[in-house]
């Protein structure tokens, strides 16, 4: 019988955030819209998980919320903190205003 997997989500702009960890094999799997990120096996996983985790008494079971906080994480590595928010990324507001400026010349 195969183990249900621990997993928590986070929807974005650009499309959802998501983890799942196996119970039965320790594997973290995180996907960014859909596609495979990052795959981690014991005893990084645990790491990972305990390294946003710390308070948390999840063993090598990991509750919701744990692996919420590995989404979050992620994100905030990934994309920074203007992305969790759900805020443009300095990045693209200079592409935006270059772009407006170039078609004030034009």
């Amino acid at each position: 019988m195969k183990a249900k997997a621990i997993t928590a989500s986070i929807g974005m702009p650009a499309g959802a955030v998501s983890a799942e960890f196996h119970i039965d094999t320790g594997r973290l799997r995180i996907f960014e819209r859909g596609m495979l990120r990052v795959e981690l096996f014991p005893p990084q996983s645990w790491f990972t998980v305990a390294s946003v985790a710390g308070n948390s008494r999840w063993g090598t079971r990991p509750l919701e919320a744990d692996m919420r906080l590995v989404v979050e994480s992620f994100i905030l590595q990934r994309f920074g903190m203007k992305a969790y928010r759900g805020e443009t990324s300095s990045a693209q507001r200079v592409f935006d205003s270059r772009s407006e400026s170039l078609a004030d010349h034009l």
